[in-house]
């Protein structure tokens, strides 16, 4: 890969900027309605927040698909990050809770101790795990070497790649941290996660444009 940053590191600068800020202007907005029901309301399952990022992530599994479909050079790369993609994107819907009634009440870290969970749904579900772990293992032995260099030369994927893992870090700390389990630590936890699926959607694209516009310059140079 070119070390050329397509588009410029300026232009991905600012488009971060503008995720980061449209992030920070949704949680002021949230935070500043009186009820504290009508910020749950907006923030759960079904509300905004968790539908725009839910939307953001789908396309980007759509996207890696249809590139798996195209690029017969990273054909495999992108058939094992859309399966990380899916996998992604049914946890954050809690897809989990359609397997059993009683997973409803319970966080998907507890799905596998719940005594009332049939053990057959257990099985398929740590299947799905599995394989999850097994797709992600083959994928990061190929590509992290490629991502490494890339966030060295400061290309503007690996930049919205590296910002994606903060992010998504920082909403999975947060649900970890007993001071932050109320409306408030609720409202930063659903932005930053909504936030990240929208960072990996821009990093995809990134990346594409980045293949692509090398690909341009380097048959112009050829002219």
């Amino acid at each position: 890969m070119n070390e050329t940053p397509r588009p410029s590191r300026l232009a991905a600068i600012l488009v971060l900027g503008a995720v980061l800020a449209a992030m920070a202007v949704t949680g002021w907005q949230l935070l500043s309605i009186p009820d504290s029901f009508e910020i749950k309301r907006l923030i759960e399952d079904a509300g905004p927040v968790q539908l725009a990022g839910q939307s953001a992530i789908f396309t980007a599994f759509g996207l890696a698909c249809l590139f798996a479909l195209l690029d017969r050079e990273r054909r495999v790369a992108y058939v094992q990050l859309s399966y990380l993609l899916m996998f992604y994107a049914l946890r954050e819907a809690d897809y989990h809770y359609e397997l059993s009634d009683h997973a409803k009440a319970t966080q998907f870290k507890r799905f596998f101790s719940h005594e009332m969970i049939p053990l057959s749904t257990k099985l398929f579900l740590a299947a799905i795990v599995i394989l999850f772990l097994v797709v992600m293992y083959r994928y990061l032995k190929a590509q992290l070497p490629v991502f490494l260099r890339s966030l060295r030369v400061q290309l503007p994927w690996a930049i919205f790649a590296f910002a994606w893992a903060v992010v998504f870090f920082l909403s999975q700390a947060i649900d970890q941290i007993p001071v932050f389990h109320n409306v408030t630590g609720q409202v930063f936890e659903e932005i930053f996660e909504s936030g990240a699926e929208f960072l990996v959607l821009i990093a995809m694209i990134l990346f594409r444009l980045q293949v692509d516009l090398d690909k341009v310059a380097g048959a112009g140079s050829r002219l």
